[in-house]
């Protein structure tokens, strides 16, 4: 699920019209700490932050993309918090190889 979210959050990134600054803004803060949390380095205040962004960002951006982006991250860190912390403790046994065929038709 962090890879989903990291992927998501990038193409949140790559694709906001910059228009609103809860997507321009507060998708590229979640990416930082989404990355944290791959390298191990991410605190539990971090993890707060996290939940308190997306739940903002996605209460308060202008289009579907930052609503999107925001009720991504938020409901990941609610249902899928076992594979996060395994991630954040370097053990996840769950991860799947990214399809780069998909990723290829995604990024177009």
């Amino acid at each position: 699920m962090a890879e989903i979210i990291e992927f998501f959050l990038d193409y949140a990134q790559q694709n906001s019209c910059a228009e609103c600054i809860p997507c321009r803004i507060g998708t590229k803060r979640m990416q930082e700490i989404v990355k944290k949390i791959f390298d191990g380095s991410i605190s539990d205040r971090e993890v707060s932050l996290l939940y308190d962004f997306a739940e903002d960002i996605g209460a308060s951006s202008k289009c579907d993309l930052g609503k999107m982006a925001g009720k991504a991250v938020k409901f990941a860190l609610q249902y899928c918090k076992d594979d996060i912390d395994a991630h954040i403790k370097g053990s996840c046994g769950h991860s799947i190889p990214a399809n780069p065929g998909w990723q290829a038709i995604m990024m177009k």
